[in-house]
């Protein structure tokens, strides 16, 4: 029984490109896969597996995210800090969205380059050694081995997205340098006529990022929406890439 996935991905997309492409792997039992020192096979299976559980994860982390502002307690609401809640919610933006969001593209990569070693392996080399394989890698040898293909394009489109860079920027902020922390800004405005507008501003601040969290309930979903968008174009092209090449190796 396969794992439920959240309505917004791309699922039957997805599935049609791992059924496509697994055509070009030998057959689960076969002793070509079960004797493969390179374990090919698993290999772009596991990774096709992790990009749905890191989809999942991202997706949960959202409705966890919500949860815990709308339980949150007085302090919190009134501008206090709160530690335990702190903790929860970096826990919660940090090793579940972000580490999860970019390795939902990063274990897409990996069995991309998988699939492209089968099709053709002088220009996918890195088989044998797979912490070599980014997404700059697998971009680069698609480049040169399927340079016409829309998920080459759609690859290297997703490289120079600012939403993409982004989501890099604060997973490798988070994971190596600093965590966030919720800062509140109060201030007002008078108005010529005597008024005056006062105005809340609620920042998670990650210090060594160029970016700028603005911190409200809706903070992850809105990064959860950018990636589904990302990923539902990816994995539309990828499909169309696996289904096109299966039809050329069934040609007479």
């Amino acid at each position: 029984m396969g794992i439920v996935m959240p309505p917004a991905f791309p699922g039957t997309e997805f599935r049609a490109f791992g059924i496509a492409a697994s055509a070009f792997f030998p057959a689960l039992n076969s002793d070509e896969n079960l004797f493969d020192p390179l374990e090919r096979r698993r290999h772009f299976d596991w990774s096709w597996q992790a990009v749905r559980y890191r989809y999942r994860l991202c997706a949960e982390c959202n409705d966890e995210f919500k949860s815990l502002l709308a339980n949150a307690g007085e302090d919190w609401l009134a501008g206090w800090g709160d530690e335990e809640l702190t903790y929860k919610l970096e826990r919660c933006i940090y090793y579940t969205f972000f580490l999860s969001g970019l390795s939902i593209f990063e274990s897409f990569g990996f069995s991309l380059y998988f699939l492209g070693s089968a099709l053709r392996p002088s220009d996918f080399p890195n088989v044998s050694k797979p912490k070599r394989i980014t997404l700059e890698a697998t971009s680069k040898a698609l480049t040169t081995a399927f340079p016409q293909a829309a998920i080459t394009h759609r690859l290297a489109d997703l490289l120079q997205k600012p939403e993409f860079a982004e989501i890099d920027e604060f997973r490798n902020v988070l994971a190596h340098r600093v965590s966030g922390r919720r800062s509140v800004r109060a201030f007002g405005t008078t108005h010529p006529d005597g008024t005056t507008t006062r105005t809340r501003e609620e920042t998670w601040d990650v210090p060594g990022s160029t970016e700028k969290l603005i911190f409200h309930e809706e903070m992850v979903q809105r990064y959860l929406d950018e990636m589904t968008g990302m990923f539902t174009t990816l994995a539309t092209a990828a499909r169309e890439f696996a289904e096109n090449e299966r039809l050329v190796k069934a040609a007479p």
